[in-house]
């Protein structure tokens, strides 16, 4: 982790030298003698450094293209345009440890981690005043570090069920800023166990609603849905995904609104958690719409496989815009989920239509299959008003609560790992890459190390297949 970490700690002293203007920093010894916690002595101070970490969300090789790009590049959902160029070594199966997203997704998520961690290890003195402001900041900057750990587990290692208590490598567990450090990698157990430790803590903390682009208790108890989900420990995620539900600010999207709130609001229907992107934020050709859409590098079209389970009653088959200048096996259709115009290209992290379907799934796992039917025809009918009634049990409710996750948040980088954690193949009917066929289990559902970070750090080994 040296790499990364020599970065960061330049990264973290020139957002708070440039963005905090208070005595106390003037005050401070050089810049470059500072362990970056020490910088934090106020609460405006942790406010600065926690917008640092919302930040690191934005960027390009997280949250703001390639990190949800990825696995659905590398699923059925997604099918390659003949001039795919980006991210096209990963639809083939074929990346390595020197290619650059691999690389940059890992230097940004842990980047992430050590912002977040920043404000976590922080001592900053309150008052009756300013503690309650504190705890929630602190609590945000604990949900951060858990999101991030979550998710770099999700791409660097197999997924939990992989194996006996998820006792295979998982991904180095980072909580304090140490430029020496050599950790190594810790179980997915164990990773996991930490992400639930920093998501309860942070429910403990946080005290308020800052909006969708700021974590909140309703996004806390929402990615510990998904994450015991993930866990197939189905009391936990219909426990937490009714949390969610209970305590979200916001409520399921219209029909009538569904489509325009995609394509000119800036901000996910059914948003709990988005990653936000101002004028000022935007990625430009760099996000994650233009990977789609014709105006930007239109790398990437949707599969039929995902065209033909919507219905042309369903709104969602709306979210598609024809192109005449493609054809073939390549259609002539082209995502428009993600219309990538500025301040309009919020990327959805937690989506209230998500909480309605883990639910069903945890509560068909669990025998309440006319619960589980509810929550499923509450986000089918909401797209699909004439959709006929389910009465399916066992396995074939459990495909419809499946269909209709798909359905939900395609294009959202969900795809893969639901493949992976139900230990199914990808299989791509209407293949346009060299690759159409990837069995499961496979080593390459995941991403490898990087080649960087396995020089720098003795004690880090390799992904199996690299």
């Amino acid at each position: 982790m040296k790499i990364i970490k020599h970065k960061i700690l330049l990264l973290l002293l020139l957002v708070l030298g440039a963005a905090s203007c208070t005595e106390d920093f003037l005050e401070l010894s050089p810049s470059n003698a500072l362990p970056p916690a020490e910088a934090l002595t106020t609460v405006d101070d942790m406010e600065t450094a926690l917008l640092g970490a919302y930040d690191q969300l934005q960027n390009s090789d997280y949250y703001g293209r390639y990190f949800v790009l990825v696995p659905d590049v590398m699923s059925d959902d997604v099918k390659q345009n003949a001039s795919a160029n980006r991210a096209r070594e990963w639809a083939e199966y074929n990346g390595t440890d020197l290619d650059f997203i691999s690389e940059e997704i890992w230097t940004e998520i842990y980047e992430a981690i050590n912002r977040a961690n920043t404000v976590i290890n922080s001592s900053v003195e309150t008052n009756e005043t300013t503690q309650d402001v504190a705890n929630q900041f602190l609590g945000e900057a604990y949900a951060i570090r858990a999101l991030a750990h979550f998710d770099v587990a999700r791409i660097y290692a197999q997924h939990y069920q992989f194996s006996s208590g998820a006792s295979h490598t998982g991904v180095p567990i980072v909580t304090e800023f140490d430029q020496n450090a050599e950790p190594a990698r810790s179980t997915v157990a164990e990773v996991y166990s930490a992400v639930i430790s920093d998501l309860e803590t942070a429910l403990n903390l946080m005290n308020e609603n800052r909006g969708v682009g700021f974590f909140s208790p309703a996004a806390a108890n929402a990615l510990l849905a998904r994450i015991y989900l993930y866990m197939n420990d189905m009391a936990q995620a219909e426990q937490y995904a009714t949390a969610a539900i209970d305590d979200s600010n916001t409520s399921l999207t219209s029909a009538d609104t569904y489509l325009s709130t995609w394509l000119s609001n800036g901000t996910s229907p059914d948003a709990i958690l988005d990653v936000i992107m101002t004028e000022v934020d935007n990625q430009g050709g760099d996000a994650l719409g233009r990977m789609y859409i014709n105006e930007g590098y239109g790398d990437y079209l949707p599969a039929e496989d995902i065209l033909n389970v919507l219905d042309s009653n369903d709104v969602r088959s709306q979210l598609f815009e024809f192109d005449e200048t493609i054809g073939g096996i390549y259609g002539n259709l082209r995502v428009n989920k993600f219309p990538s115009e500025l301040g309009d290209d919020n990327t959805p992290v937690l989506r209230l239509s998500e909480m309605y379907l883990i639910r069903a799934e945890a509560r068909a796992m669990q025998g309440d299959e006319a619960g589980a039917i509810e929550d499923m025809m509450t986000i089918r009918s909401r797209a699909w008003p004439d959709a006929p009634e389910v009465t399916a049990k066992g396995q074939e409710l459990l495909d419809e609560i499946a269909l209709e996750k798909r359905r939900e948040l395609m294009f959202e980088g969900h795809r893969l790992w639901e493949l992976m954690r139900k230990q199914q193949d990808v299989m791509r009917t209407d293949c346009t890459s060299s690759v159409c066929e990837i069995p499961y289990p496979n080593d390459r559902f995941v991403l490898p190390i990087p080649q960087q970070e396995i020089n720098a750090n003795p004690n880090m080994v390799q992904n199996e297949g690299y």
